[in-house]
């Protein structure tokens, strides 16, 4: 076990150091359909590349439970978590970081599950106060402990001094025993469960409660109780001792009085072992980068960042850009030739605003963002069983974030890259010019990325641009955002790069 354990840990410092060089490629991540089907077609997942094998969502996930891997997902998609007992303040993530330097390493090590595969994830059941087992026979509870203790006593009399009724006593058993076979083996899987649970999580359990010698006599209770479970493979021994003592009432007995006396300790235990879990994630992220900052959220809805870079860019690669302050209504065009960073700018706004919604650090400075909700629309889908093209799949997104604003007290944030491609330029003008307006009246803080010059008349728009530089006959970038208006193109450079010809590149 010491060896496996060791082999774990090595395997989880190796995938810290390939987070840290931004090798994710050699980081074992699940496959998108291994992600809930809610997560992969949710439309940021779809955006932001969120689970595909390099994904944020897959190369950052440290979780081992189930509920705490489904709490980490919706925490970062900005969805309700399923339970508010299990959410958790954005200040947790800040102050695990600040108790010292290793506390973060330290808990992720004791979360460790050494018979795990990588990306396993594993139950902890809650306790469910509410016992139907005994609420159907009261009669029995009060019955089985006297009668569970003189039919053994006389089956052993009655063999060694050949007395009677052994057999009508035997048959009295088994009918008891079929009247709560269905409901036992419920209780059964409840032992289980929490034995289980108890077993592969022991470590953690006492990590992170100050009441250790309880713990530790809850969990030794249980799993106990849980070796008894083993008999259930054997039907013949498990029969007859149903039929001598009615040994599942006794089993079951033995775990009411558990939950009673730890009932409350585990559920608060439990919750705060998925929380620790799901919030995991993130505060390993910050532990990594240290040079990540935390964000502060604005008063008045403003959105802003002193500089900022997409989280999943190497640090060899990184290229820090500004945001200028964005006020409830404002509209950022970026335009810029093609592969100049536009896209990658305004995915690093839209991970910055995840990262600072769920609680993270940033990978920048003096963040700041309001309560928001966030939309994309970077890369529309067409469905060809529903018959739906691209652009009727934008209006729909489009039309349905409208509607949305109305009814959020959150300032809604859109991120657009080259809206209505599929129509026609004169329409795609008119129409985007009339759809930015709406946004702008319901307080819209939008993000507009286009090739297209004339979007960039609109008036109220903040004008930003990106560019590609020539370096000895080859195109360059430099990746840093830049005023006004690009003045700058490449598609025909890199046609003609990649061998096809332009006769008549004047016109």
């Amino acid at each position: 076990m010491q060896i496996l354990y060791a082999k774990k840990t090595n395997n989880f410092l190796q995938e810290e150091i390939y987070r840290l060089q931004g090798e994710f490629k050699k980081i074992k991540t699940r496959e998108v359909w291994e992600y809930p089907e809610s997560v992969r077609n949710h439309p940021l997942s779809i955006d932001l590349d969120l689970c595909t094998k390099q994904g944020f969502l897959g190369i950052y996930d440290t979780t081992i439970t189930e509920v705490g891997f489904r709490n980490y997902l919706n925490r970062f998609l900005q969805e309700p978590i399923e339970d508010a007992k299990l959410n958790f303040h954005p200040n947790e993530i800040r102050n695990i970081l600040k108790k010292n330097t290793y506390h973060t390493y330290h808990l992720l090590r004791k979360y460790l599950v050494p018979e795990a595969e990588t990306n396993e994830k594993f139950p902890l059941s809650r306790i469910n106060s509410e016992d139907s087992f005994w609420k159907k026979r009261r009669f029995l509870k009060g019955f089985f402990p006297i009668w569970g203790v003189i039919s053994p006593l006389y089956i052993v009399l009655g063999l060694l001094f050949d007395l009677p009724l052994i057999p009508l006593l035997l048959l009295i058993n088994g009918i008891l025993f079929v009247t709560y076979r269905n409901d036992s083996l419920k209780q059964w899987k409840e032992i289980k469960a929490l034995s289980s649970g108890a077993s592969r999580f022991r470590k953690i359990f006492v990590y992170l409660t100050k009441e250790r010698k309880t713990t530790k006599q809850m969990i030794d209770q249980i799993s106990s109780l849980g070796d008894s479970a083993e008999l259930l493979i054997s039907p013949l021994p498990h029969l007859i001792l149903n039929l001598i003592c009615l040994w599942d009432l006794w089993k079951i007995k033995s775990l009411e009085n558990w939950k009673k006396k730890f009932g409350t300790f585990w559920n608060d235990l439990q919750i705060e072992i998925i929380k620790t879990d799901s919030l995991l994630p993130f505060a390993n992220f910050g532990f990594l980068f240290p040079e990540a900052s935390f964000a502060n959220q604005s008063s008045v809805g403003n959105l802003s960042a002193q500089n900022l870079v997409h989280p999943l860019l190497p640090k060899s690669s990184r290229v820090f850009n500004p945001l200028t302050e964005m006020k409830p209504g404002d509209l950022m065009i970026v335009t810029g030739s093609n592969m100049s960073g536009k896209t990658t700018y305004l995915r690093s706004i839209a991970m910055s605003l995840l990262l600072a919604g769920s609680g993270a650090p940033v990978l920048g400075s003096g963040f700041e963002f309001p309560e928001f909700q966030i939309h994309t629309l970077i890369r529309s889908q067409d469905s060809m069983e529903d018959g739906v093209s691209f652009f009727y799949s934008e209006v729909r997104r489009l039309s349905s974030i409208i509607q949305n604003a109305d009814s959020s007290k959150k300032i809604p944030i859109l991120f657009l890259d080259e809206i209505l491609k599929g129509t026609n330029s004169k329409e795609r003008f008119i129409a985007t010019r009339e759809i930015l307006s709406v946004l702008k009246e319901k307080r819209t803080i939008v993000f507009l990325t286009t090739h297209d010059l004339k979007l960039a008349e609109i008036p109220w728009a903040k004008r930003f641009h990106f560019t590609e530089l020539e370096k000895e006959g080859q195109m360059d970038f430099d990746y840093q955002i830049r005023d006004g208006v690009s003045g700058s193109t490449n598609a025909l450079k890199i046609l003609k790069k990649e061998g096809i010809p332009i006769r008549n590149e004047k016109e």
